[in-house]
């Protein structure tokens, strides 16, 4: 399942003067699914705050998908708190997908890509990893998590006539039916191994229908 706290911050943030990883994760939100991710060996070589009076930056390109979850960053932005907090240069833009999130993140601000992002949990250990960078580790450190809840599963009209609930196998009858007549059945989530693909085949598995076999 999803990793809840803030790990690998490679920080020595200051809590008195400059904003220091406590004040980050309270301008931010510390509740939370999705995480800002930074590009710290590439944008920040040293830490993405510094040692001294304030941070080593005056600003970032942090990226994000249009979700509720993204909100902390969008309404720290909106609120001046950035610039409150020394890096006035900050600057939070909308991304077209998930994939396009990952290749601006590789690419790095300096190479007309972004420092950081909201993104979904289990991509910044896929990235660190190489697992859906070609085999190419990009080592990445989670900042904080902006979201652990919210999210819902959602049918078409005809499993809804059936009474699915969180017994998945009210729908069984559907789609045996469906299989029958050789149609194929479709049901989506956001990104392999996340916690959306993960809640929807333990849903569906649950109830005796296979995720990988019978969908």
């Amino acid at each position: 399942m999803e990793d809840w706290g803030a790990g690998n911050e490679s920080t020595t943030g200051q809590d008195n003067e400059g904003l220091g990883r406590r004040g980050f994760l309270k301008l931010t939100g510390t509740a939370g699914a999705a995480a800002i991710l930074s590009a710290v060996h590439t944008a920040f070589p040293a830490g993405a705050f510094a040692a001294g009076p304030g941070p080593e930056v005056k600003g970032a390109k942090l990226g994000f998908i249009g979700l509720t979850d993204a909100s902390p960053l969008i309404v720290a932005k909106e609120l001046g708190l950035f610039a409150k907090y020394g890096v006035p240069d900050v600057e939070v833009i909308k991304q077209a997908s998930w994939g396009a999130t990952r290749d601006n993140i590789v690419l790095g601000s300096g190479g007309g890509g972004i420092d950081g992002a909201h993104i979904l949990t289990p991509m910044p250990y896929f990235l660190t990893l190489g697992t859906i960078t070609g085999g190419k580790p990009v080592p990445m450190n989670i900042l904080a998590r902006l979201n652990v809840n919210g999210q819902a599963i959602s049918v078409e009209k005809e499993y809804m006539t059936a009474h699915a609930d969180l017994n998945a196998a009210k729908m069984q009858g559907i789609i045996a039916k469906r299989k029958a007549a050789g149609n194929k059945i479709t049901m989506a989530m956001t990104f392999p191994g996340s916690t959306h693909d993960l809640w929807i085949r333990y849903w569906l598995a649950a109830a005796g229908i296979d995720p990988d076999k019978d969908l």
